[in-house]
């Protein structure tokens, strides 16, 4: 049993701004620089179809998150959502899914900044080497904690949402809009459009992952949600329109497009601004990267003030109140992806399909704990800050389960080898869980008891404690 008991508390730096630019910063993404070419390819002008398609199915899993986070914002949401409302061992396994999945988008973001980056340099350095530099020199800037961190994404994102506005307007100015409903390759072009854009809209509950860390985290998590969402659409409408419009409707030429924002822009952009765009690539990258690396930590933490993981996990730096050692083990899970990557040659896209397939997976597993809130935890629900109707869930809970198993199925068709690692790495952490919790009983911990307890405290409320970590 541990006699130590640990005090510090962690901070509140985020406010409603903070956790905004977390929602947008971490949604937008390189996506629309990158996958706007194949949607256009597929929709030609009814490019905002696809767009809204995917948000109110990906809304489906997104407001089940929010419902809980409303009531429960707690750090590390995967693992104490679901070890409290279903079922601890599934709690750790979602927990390990959710790191692992988001670890592959970081080494995928990773390689997509080493290349992008690269060539403009003043000297030579390999990508494979660049790759692992960038995540480094995130990890020296999270040792002076999460008010720096949060400042950097507030500045990137407003930068972000500046650039794409800008192609967004002077392409208005200087193109004939058109916002069509004809679809050029039929219903199957609309389909196959959503399912890109589906993959765009990943990122939204990333804000729910640092609720400890958020003021007012009840109101201002779903209002996070609510404007980012509301801004994503708008600037994915407008800059998917613009485009759209400013080349002829060519789906192989389009789709063959490499740097699709930057090709069209040069047709109406000055050349001064024409630049902006490539570097509002890069804010994108650094944006989702930022997000992620921000929140995903947070499940170490989490486990290990449950005592599943070493207890030093839990302990918060007295000077940044941040989990320095739980962030410094979650980049050393992407530097061993990275080196995995490049010792075995693996693809950027591998790491993006496991990645989405290991997402899809925990929405489902989410969305049903949200069925379990209202009667497991009736306080917390009565006084979410949002809450939803219980018929309306079920539907949406449903609703969200066949979404996400069947862009599910449709990536395991294309990448059945990544099922099989997912379905492998699972299973052992399900035994590893399994031990631990062994482990625990046999030094005279009360599982039982201690898995009953809901972890952190509420805003505002008194130290959370730690003293129970064995």
């Amino acid at each position: 049993m541990n006699d130590e008991r640990l005090r510090t508390q962690l901070d509140r730096p985020i406010g409603l701004l903070g956790a905004t630019a977390m929602v947008v910063g971490g949604v937008i993404g390189i996506g629309i620089y990158a996958l706007i070419a194949e949607v256009t390819a597929q929709v030609g002008t009814t490019i905002w179809l696809p767009f809204l398609l995917a948000l109110i199915v990906m809304l489906f899993g997104i407001v089940p998150t929010i419902q809980i986070a409303a009531a429960l914002p707690r750090a590390g949401a995967a693992y104490v959502y679901t070890s409290r409302l279903l079922h601890p061992l599934l709690g750790t396994v979602v927990s390990w899914l959710c790191i692992f999945s988001i670890a592959c988008s970081s080494v995928y973001v990773s390689i997509g900044m080493a290349g992008y980056i690269s060539p403009y340099l003043p000297f030579e350095i390999s990508r494979d080497s660049l790759s692992i530099i960038l995540p480094a020199l995130f990890l020296l800037l999270y040792l002076f904690g999460l008010r720096v961190a949060s400042a950097l994404q507030i500045a990137l994102t407003a930068f972000l949402i500046l650039v794409l506005l800008v192609y967004g307007i002077k392409g208005a100015m200087a193109t004939h809009l058109r916002m069509t409903t004809n679809l050029p390759q039929g219903t199957g072009g609309l389909i196959v459009a959503s399912t890109i854009c589906y993959s765009v809209w990943f990122g939204f509950t990333v804000v729910a992952e640092i609720g400890e860390e958020i003021r007012d985290a009840k109101r201002n998590i779903p209002l996070s949600v609510l404007i980012g969402g509301l801004t994503i659409l708008v600037i994915y409408i407008i800059v998917g329109t613009v485009f759209a419009n400013s080349v002829a409707y060519d789906p192989e030429a389009i789709a063959a497009m490499t740097a699709p924002l930057k090709q069209t822009g040069e047709t109406f952009l000055p050349h001064r601004l024409v630049g902006l765009i490539s570097l509002g690539a890069l804010a994108a990258t650094l944006t989702t990267f930022n997000a992620t690396a921000i929140a995903i930590p947070r499940e170490f933490f989490s486990q290990a003030r449950d005592g599943i993981l070493p207890r030093s996990l839990a302990r918060v730096s007295k000077r940044t109140k941040t989990p320095i050692h739980a962030i410094a083990a979650y980049f050393a899970v992407v530097f061993l992806l990275l080196g995995l990557g490049i010792m075995f040659d693996l693809e950027m896209d591998f790491f993006a399909v496991m990645s989405a397939q290991g997402l899809l997976l925990i929405m489902v597993v989410v969305a049903f704990a949200s069925l379990r809130l209202p009667g497991k935890y009736p306080d917390y629900h009565e006084t979410a800050y949002f809450k939803v109707p219980r018929p309306v869930l079920w539907i949406l809970v449903i609703l969200a389960s066949m979404s996400s198993l069947g862009f599910f199925a449709l990536t395991l068709s294309e990448r059945p080898t990544s099922g099989v690692v997912l379905l492998v790495f699972a299973l052992g952490v399900a035994a590893f869980h399994s031990l631990r919790v062994r482990a625990l009983k046999r030094n005279g911990i009360d599982w039982e008891e201690r898995i009953r307890e809901m972890p952190g405290d509420d805003e505002p409320g008194p130290e959370f404690r730690t003293d129970h970590i064995s």
